[in-house]
């Protein structure tokens, strides 16, 4: 038993290798181009890609995680539902802390409406592991951020490689296609991003704005996929798609 889980084990973790691998190429190769139609030489980018590695190199090395995109969608299908359903929400229509198995609210009946077919116990580890929750005397669970993929931050908890690579590749690559891809006469995928120099004491207000309407963008469009997902293993013609919303903030020395 003991061999054969290992084997099972080695084989998820080589499966996922492969797939950060290949998401890394992608990344990486959309970055380059995007930087050679901008006018860098590729003599440039070298110095500047060993620049950018010898910089990175004191930094630990992060143990790769088997979190698959699967079971990221599977825990943002629950997160979705916990924030969404009144069954879950408490009177202020907030994520109300639920109890792992009792009850007709419990997280049991979270996971087989949001998520059926996957298992409870190795959801709500998965969940712990990447920071999404945390267990309250073993019999209570609590949401503890709306982000499945950006919320490990400085506590270095787990971190879904696939998921996160996945995310900044398809932004890339939204804007890879309308500088390069797209014909000349026809609508380009919708990306759009609008910035200033404002005083650092505006950031907050801006996160603010953002979180609040964004947010709402966001629910629309995940509750619009949630209808329509299937698995990859029942529809070989499918294609990840999705949409997102963020903030970011540059000094005048680009950090």
């Amino acid at each position: 038993m003991n061999n054969s889980g290992d084997v099972e084990g080695s084989s998820s973790q080589a499966l996922t290798e492969e797939a950060v691998d290949h998401s890394a190429s992608v990344l990486l190769r959309r970055v380059f181009r995007i930087l050679r139609g901008c006018g860098i030489s590729t003599e440039s980018l070298a110095t500047l890609a060993a620049q950018a590695l010898g910089e990175i190199r004191p930094l630990p090395n992060v143990p790769l995680s088997n979190v698959s995109t699967e079971q990221t969608l599977a825990c943002c299908d629950v997160v979705l539902r916990w924030r969404r359903d009144c069954r879950f929400l408490d009177a202020g229509g907030r994520a109300r802390r639920l109890a792992v198995h009792e009850g007709t609210s419990s997280f049991d009946e979270l996971v087989r409406t949001a998520a059926p077919g996957n298992d409870t116990s190795d959801l709500l580890r998965t969940m712990i592991d990447l920071g999404v929750v945390r267990l309250e005397d073993a019999t209570t669970v609590e949401l503890i951020s709306e982000s499945v993929v950006t919320c490990p931050g400085r506590e270095h908890s787990t971190l879904a490689n696939e998921s996160v690579l996945e995310h900044v590749c398809g932004f890339l690559g939204s804007v890879e296609f309308n500088l390069f891809d797209k014909p000349s006469r026809a609508r380009g995928k919708f990306e759009r991003a609008c910035y200033a120099w404002v005083p650092s004491t505006y950031v907050p207000l801006l996160e603010n704005l953002v979180s609040s309407r964004g947010q709402d963008f966001v629910d629309v469009i995940d509750e619009w996929l949630a209808r329509r997902a299937v698995k990859i293993s029942d529809t070989p013609q499918s294609v990840l798609v999705g949409a997102g919303a963020y903030v970011f903030v540059r000094n005048r020395l680009g950090v």
